[in-house]
């Protein structure tokens, strides 16, 4: 049985106590990693835990030895069920007080007990007459069911069933008279059956109590882990926010107050300080924005961010005043696209922006379109529109009709593609940005690719559902596109 330091069966004078105050714990005031099971105990429930002889057990066999030598000297005694006075009361005491020697192992091995003290306790009570007897046949049987294994405790029940069966059968074949049979019945059923069923239910007791506490063990270590991982999923996210879009401002600041250093003309110097200057605001309201929902109390709330499609074109044009932004009108339409895959979608464009202005050169392309299964997206990898206007996407970015509307299928995925030269002193990134758009696609169902492709350029390409899907669990950020394989490529 596994279990707590077992607890101790009172003494005789004790025996009107309830079975829960037997039940109680040795330990109960010890501390509670000194009474924590060990590992092999929590998985074999059943294995007794064997504790070194206690105090209380040197108590307990002592108690009943002067028990016993008490009733001796009283002369309190009966006629032996099978021969009255069959050996002297010297012999009487030396087998009761040798019984009682084995309850000193009574918790450590239990076995020991019922070997020893319940054939002396028999034997006595069938020939010498000893009233003591009763009380250590008692003991030996609750002994064993209480506090030892669970296979000992069944076979226990079972050697004292069929001997009190036996010694039934026994009586009424011999003859002995009624009255006899039904005495010896009554102490068949105060002597065995008693400490049976009172061990069985202390037992039962002590084993769910052990249950629930392992149960709440187990509870508290889930919420553990669970609160854990909330801190670390949010940390996260809010890696994310920094990396995604104040980082993305910076970027544009550095930039354009490197550009406008350079710049001879005073109207260019000029636009260009004033772009350092506004993505130095944006990212100053960001960072605020994302400072008040750390502060808040609110459950789920989320920082306001300043990201839309013209600020990604103007990021973009910032690097490169030719480049081609295509963004399709109905990746805005939240009839179209759900509101949640657009959120990703802005957040793969900006991360893929911020990378190809910080570590690529012109020409810069992006294209953001509605496409339908078989579009291989052809069009997209040649490059983004054969025009940098500004439509109604936006001023900054122009709007195309929708490739899937153009060959009469309905789209079911919205793809985005970005393309540029790679910066030949470009160093070599942490890899964070990668990551995070494979984590922004994969939350919605989609998918994400990124690496370099022919001619020294570098794409990264995003295909998510209209709807936001189940997480692609199969589906880990590559770092290849479907085109080409190469072996290396700069971490982003």
């Amino acid at each position: 049985m596994s279990s707590a330091p077992a607890p101790q069966r009172p003494g005789p004078a004790e025996s009107s106590a309830a079975p829960e105050a037997s039940a109680a714990p040795e330990s109960s005031a010890a501390p509670e990693s000194s009474r924590r099971r060990p590992l092999p105990l929590l998985l074999d429930p059943q294995a007794p835990l064997n504790p070194p002889v206690g105090r209380r057990d040197l108590l307990v066999a002592t108690g009943y030895a002067v028990l016993v030598l008490l009733l001796a000297v009283s002369g309190a005694r009966n006629s032996g069920f099978l021969a009255s006075g069959a050996w002297p009361l010297e012999v009487s005491v030396a087998l009761m007080l040798l019984a009682c020697a084995s309850l000193v192992l009574r918790r450590r091995r239990p076995v020991v007990a019922l070997a020893v003290a319940g054939p002396l306790s028999l034997a006595e009570i069938a020939a010498g007459g000893q009233i003591s007897a009763y009380f250590l046949l008692f003991e030996a049987l609750f002994v064993p069911v209480m506090h030892g294994s669970q296979t000992l405790a069944r076979w226990t029940t079972r050697i004292a069933i069929a001997a009190a069966v036996a010694g039934l059968l026994a009586a009424l074949v011999a003859g002995l008279p009624g009255p006899m049979v039904f005495v010896l019945g009554l102490v068949i059923a105060l002597v065995v059956l008693t400490p049976l069923l009172w061990g069985w239910e202390v037992r039962h007791h002590r084993s769910a109590r052990q249950a629930a506490e392992r149960l709440a063990d187990l509870e508290h270590e889930l919420a553990t882990t669970r609160t854990a991982h909330a801190v670390e999923s949010e940390r996260r996210r809010i890696a994310h926010d920094l990396h995604d879009v104040i980082a993305g401002h910076l970027t544009a600041v550095s930039l354009h107050t490197n550009l406008a250093a350079g710049l001879e003309e005073d109207a260019a110097r000029t636009r260009s300080l004033r772009t350092a200057r506004e993505s130095a605001h944006a990212a100053l309201r960001d960072l605020r924005s994302m400072i008040g929902v750390l502060s808040t109390e609110e459950p789920g709330a989320l920082p306001q961010v300043t990201l839309d499609w013209p600020s990604l074109a103007d990021r973009l044009r910032g690097r490169d005043p030719q480049a081609q932004v295509s963004i399709d009108p109905a990746v805005s339409d939240p009839a179209r696209v759900e509101p949640a895959v657009q959120a990703a979608l802005l957040r793969i464009a900006a991360e893929a922006s911020t990378n190809a202005v910080r570590h690529g050169t012109a020409p810069l392309a992006l294209e953001v379109r509605l496409t339908a299964d078989g579009d291989d997206g052809s069009e997209a990898a040649g490059g983004a529109g054969a025009s940098g206007g500004r439509g109604a996407g936006g001023d900054g970015a122009e709007c195309r009709g929708t490739e899937a509307e153009r060959r009469g299928t309905e789209a079911d995925h919205v793809e985005l593609t970005l393309r540029n030269r790679r910066a030949a002193s470009s160093e070599p990134g942490t890899g964070v940005g990668r990551g995070a758009i494979a984590h922004r696609a994969a939350a919605v169902g989609g998918r994400a690719w990124s690496g370099p492709v022919e001619n020294g350029a570098w794409m990264v390409r995003a295909q998510l559902p209209l709807r936001a899907a189940a997480p692609l669990t199969d589906a880990p950020f590559t770092s290849t596109t479907p085109a080409e394989s190469p072996s290396q490529e700069p971490r982003r």
